[in-house]
């Protein structure tokens, strides 16, 4: 069943973009699968509104589309991919709060 609202909180946060996926770390591993609240990743997929915060303030409201990325060469499992319509932008937006931690939080938008 899908996930209607899912988060975690991204110790040491990092990100990059790679083939206009945003693809955010939490101490220099991109976010595995198994972190999130689901067995089957297609459940926490989708759109969702994605809100980014730091220090309690929020930093970043988005419509994004959720997906995963494939295993990598140093990290096998499936990881969080952000579909954005400016990966670059945003992710020089939260470029800023490069080693800070932040919270991310997703809601299912239609």
């Amino acid at each position: 069943m899908p996930v209607r609202e899912f988060g975690l909180i991204c110790g040491d946060f990092s990100v990059g973009v790679s083939n206009q996926f945003l693809l955010p770390r939490s101490e220099d591993v991109y976010i595995p699968k198994s972190v999130l609240p689901a067995e089957d990743p297609a459940d926490v997929a989708g759109r969702f509104l994605m809100r980014v915060y730091n220090d309690g303030h929020m930093v970043c409201n988005a419509k994004v589309e959720v997906t995963w990325g494939g295993a990598h060469q140093l990290q096998s499992e499936p990881f969080l991919a952000i579909k954005v319509d400016d990966a670059s932008a945003l992710c020089e937006k939260l470029g800023k709060f490069g080693g800070k931690q932040v919270e991310l939080r997703f809601t299912r938008i239609a």
